[in-house]
């Protein structure tokens, strides 16, 4: 690739009802809706060669979310396709988002009293290139796996001078 990389500018989400996933992601980080478009209308080719979809699906809607100072959140709703579970996190294609918060503690005991899922913790590791990361996984109501994590300080720090994006930083 040749260019400046600037960063991750969104990850898009597809959704089995989009007010639900704009109520979610609101509830739970604060998001704040930026734009919606509405229906796409494209034909089917559109649909499959452009965006890798089925054919015979269709964007019911779209919206931007901003969530914090980060990658922005885009929700899609389609109508056409049938398997709508999410892949779990073992399966190709899996996946999760993980959002930065001041504290993972604080942050699971305000979720698990709003009703959100939670799988076991919040979590600390202790040792190795992660070492300081809390963290703890939950659900989405359509299922999908999202993170909160906090810490000071990872373990790598130590041995690299490489960087991860943090949450107020100016430099990589």
């Amino acid at each position: 690739m040749t260019g400046k990389i600037y960063g991750m500018h969104h990850i898009g989400i597809t959704v089995p009802d989009i007010e639900e996933g704009i109520a979610f992601f609101q509830a739970v980080f604060g998001a704040i809706e930026v734009f919606r478009t509405g229906p796409f209308d494209v034909d089917q080719d559109f649909m499959a060669n452009k965006l890798g979809a089925s054919a015979h699906s269709t964007i019911r809607d779209l919206v931007f979310l901003r969530c914090g100072e980060g990658t922005s959140v885009e929700l899609f709703e389609y109508s056409g396709e049938e398997d709508s579970r999410p892949r779990r996190s073992s399966e190709v294609g899996g996946m999760h988002l993980c959002f930065e918060v001041d504290d993972v503690h604080a942050c699971a005991e305000r979720l698990s009293a709003a009703g959100v899922e939670m799988l076991d913790g919040p979590n600390r590791v202790e040792a190795g290139p992660l070492a300081g990361f809390n963290w703890i996984y939950f659900r989405a109501p359509w299922g999908l796996i999202l993170e909160v994590a906090s810490f000071d300080k990872l373990g790598y720090e130590d041995n690299s001078p490489h960087r991860l994006w943090r949450a107020g930083q100016t430099k990589p």
